[in-house]
Parts: structure tokens; sequence; C-alpha cells
């Protein structure tokens, strides 16, 4: 192989080494833990129960402050 390859492939080194280490590196750094659908789990039951026609249980946290 002639000397253009070998440059070749060392100047490609530090692109791969970029290209498929910055990913790990952030996944890795950060992981993505799962998301809170509380919310939206409430209001999928305020709406079957709206629908229904019967009234949704109080929430804990509302009968104490009331």
């Amino acid at each position: 192989m002639s000397a253009i390859v070998w440059v070749n492939i060392l100047l490609t080194l530090p692109f791969l080494i970029a290209f498929i280490g910055l990913p790990l590196w952030l996944t890795f750094h950060r992981p993505e833990t799962a998301p809170d659908h509380t919310e939206a789990r409430a209001y999928l039951n305020t709406r079957s129960a709206f629908a229904s026609g019967h009234q949704p249980a109080p929430d804990p946290a509302q009968r104490a402050a009331a």
C-alpha cells in the first residue's frame, strides 16, 4: 500500500472514533429514565369517568387539603 492509503487510514480514525464514541458517551453519560405518565393516566381516568357518568374517586391529597 502506498503512503496515501496509510495517510487516509490515519485521518479516518479520529472521525470514526468521534462518530462512534460521541453518541456512546452521551448515552452512557445521561441514561434515559422511564417517562412519567401519571398526568396522562389521570387525564384518561377523568375522561373515561365523565364518559361513563361516574364520579372519579377523589385524590387523597385533595381530600386532605379540603
